[in-house]
């Protein structure tokens, strides 16, 4: 146990000032200091046998009670512990007066806590007023709490939400953890209320943005140098070299509006080795912002390095708020799967009196969040989420089943007029002379698709188009990129489509940069080129008004105009909470959400 040998020294000592013998001649006195000296040369067993006749009460007996305790103590030490707690204990019924039971308490404390009863341990530590011993308690806990893990920690504190030392190390275990997996407003909570060490919790109450003349830029992506010089046309990251040209494009125009960044590029090749190698140049510390990296092991190593050096990065692809987690300094370009979920429950909501609502999603943790996020949003505005199903791809068939499912209905011409046939059928389709629809049609309020699985969207579209009802779909623009997705199918169902990339062909920008594209590279752009574009625009119209670190500037909640996408707001969020949703209107895809 932490620091115990010095803990029972100091309190030997201590007790054994408050004993001064007058005669020295007295035998009981003679027995206490042959049994101190036995102590001394670690004969605890003797110095038990010594001992234990002055810890019962006889007429001149004075060394009943610390008689008693160095018997305890002698006992422990000895390995008897069981007679060690025993004998503290007694002497706390005995003398509850006695002005040493503060050792004793902490004696307890130990034991209690070394058999892993803690209710106990803390218990007898809580007893405890003298603040010396008192703090000696505590580095008993928290010895023994540096043995448990956060869930036991936190599972801890609520069972004493007051106890300083619980909350202390929690609060070590969490700062303990990579940034990505800390949970920051616990954390900051725990230090306000115990009152700790902000600096060594790495909370910062006077980080302010700062303007510049010019910003450094990091681009920390998996260009693939190596593979690009071995053979240019084949190449497995030509996404990358989208992205970059519509970065590059986006310096130049930044420039010409006076706005100056300095690009510096980083090849990670999708490695956290190579990546950290990386980080250990100099000047990555100097950088006003990190564009990247794009895969999950150097996002991981950068997203530290972004925290640790009050950096901030960006990843202009990803949906996945798990890659931010709760780093201040860590953002997406995009909106998170929970924010694009959300916003859409909220549009729909605002469109559609049907209040029932299907939703399918595949397999994944991508889909599956969406799903629930939206199942949970919608329903909070008084819809109801009738089925919410996970469904692999090799059953996609199975949508296309539950949408057209019939049963026959067998009647003779006499009877079609009757009551019962005629509620049966009345206001359903049929399908075949005898086959009606199970899920009658327009029951449905609308269906939501979230997920981008050709196989899941295409059986759905089928299912809808047999149905031949009026059911609004929801689902994404990258279903437009799918070849097994009809697009005429999507435009006749008049298709609602979460748009985050949408670019709007009216915008002013949209012709003069696909004619200086071509004029460059004889070919139109690709989308990655228009993110690539938007992103270092917004990112950088953003740190020209309000510094490097943007967050914490109230211009953070104006929202930044898009020069090809809807536009940018982060506000308190450190994802994008623009989310377009877009239509077909006389066979044209049109923005009808936000207006």
């Amino acid at each position: 146990m932490f620091k115990w040998n010095h803990i029972v020294l100091v309190l030997l000592v201590l007790l054994t000032v408050h004993f001064v013998w007058a005669q020295k001649s007295n035998p009981n006195e003679a027995r206490f200091n042959n049994a101190k000296e036995l102590m001394n040369l670690g004969k605890y067993g003797l110095a038990m046998q010594e001992i234990e006749p002055l810890t019962t009460a006889f007429e001149g007996n004075r060394f009943e009670k610390i008689a008693s305790f160095y018997y305890a103590v002698c006992a422990h030490h000895a390995g008897q512990k069981f007679v060690a707690r025993d004998m503290f204990l007694q002497i706390l019924q005995k003398y509850p007066t006695w002005e040493n039971r503060d050792e004793v308490n902490l004696w307890l404390t130990n034991i209690y806590l070394d058999e892993g009863d803690i209710q106990k341990g803390f218990n007898y530590a809580s007893f405890i007023r003298d603040s010396k011993i008192k703090n000696e308690a505590a580095e008993l806990k928290k010895a023994y709490l540096e043995k448990l893990n956060y869930g036991e920690l936190d599972s801890l504190i609520q069972v004493y939400p007051s106890d300083h030392v619980v909350a202390e190390k929690l609060a070590d275990k969490i700062i303990a953890l990579p940034i990505s997996a800390q949970d920051r407003d616990y954390l900051e909570n725990i230090v306000s209320v115990f009152d700790l060490d902000k600096s060594k919790y790495r909370i910062e109450e006077e980080l302010r943005s700062v303007k510049k003349n010019k910003y450094q830029v990091a681009v920390m992506l998996p260009f693939m140098l190596d593979e690009l010089r071995i053979n240019t046309m084949h190449l497995s990251n030509e996404f990358v070299i989208e992205l970059y040209e519509g970065l590059l494009m986006g310096v130049s125009d930044l420039r010409n509006r006076g706005i100056n960044i300095s690009l510096h590029l980083y090849d990670t090749k999708k490695d956290s080795t190579v990546t950290n190698r990386i980080l250990q140049m100099d000047e990555l510390k100097h950088m006003d912002l990190i564009i990247g990296p794009l895969y999950p092991g150097p996002v991981k190593v950068v997203s530290d390095f972004a925290y640790n050096y009050k950096i901030n990065m960006i990843n202009p692809l990803s949906n996945n708020s798990e890659i931010i987690g709760t780093n201040p300094f860590a953002f997406l370009f995009m909106p998170s799967n929970e924010t694009m979920a959300r916003e859409a429950a909220d549009f729909m909501s605002t469109q559609l009196q049907n209040k029932n609502v299907f939703v399918f999603h595949g397999n994944n943790s991508r889909d599956s969040v969406m799903a629930y996020t939206y199942k949970m949003e919608i329903e909070s505005k008084g819809y109801h989420v009738n089925l919410i199903e996970g469904i692999a791809t090799e059953d996609a068939k199975n949508i296309l089943d539950l949408l057209t499912n019939t049963r026959t209905i067998e009647f003779d011409v006499t009877e079609f007029d009757s009551l019962t046939f005629g509620d049966e059928i009345e206001g359903n389709l049929r399908i075949t002379e005898k086959d009606y629809l199970v899920i009658k049609p327009d029951s449905i309020g609308h269906v939501f698709v979230a997920s981008n699985d050709p196989a899941l969207v295409a059986n759905t579209i089928t299912g809808l188009e047999t149905r031949r009802d009026t059911i609004p779909l929801l689902g994404f623009e990258r279903w437009l990129d799918q070849r097994v997705i009809s697009i005429s199918g999507l435009n006749r169902l008049n298709a609602l489509l979460i748009a985050p990339t949408f670019v709007e062909k009216t915008k002013p920008k949209y012709e003069g940069l696909n004619a200086l594209f071509f004029e460059s590279f004889n070919a139109y752009p690709t989308n990655n080129f228009y993110i690539g574009y938007e992103v270092m625009m917004t990112l950088g119209k953003m740190m020209s008004k309000m510094g490097n670190l943007f967050q914490f500037d109230p211009g953070i909640n104006d929202s930044v105009p898009g020069e090809l996408f809807q536009g940018t707001l982060f506000g308190s969020e450190n994802s994008n909470q623009i989310v377009p949703i877009i239509k077909f209107e006389n066979s044209e895809l049109t923005v009808v959400y936000p207006r």
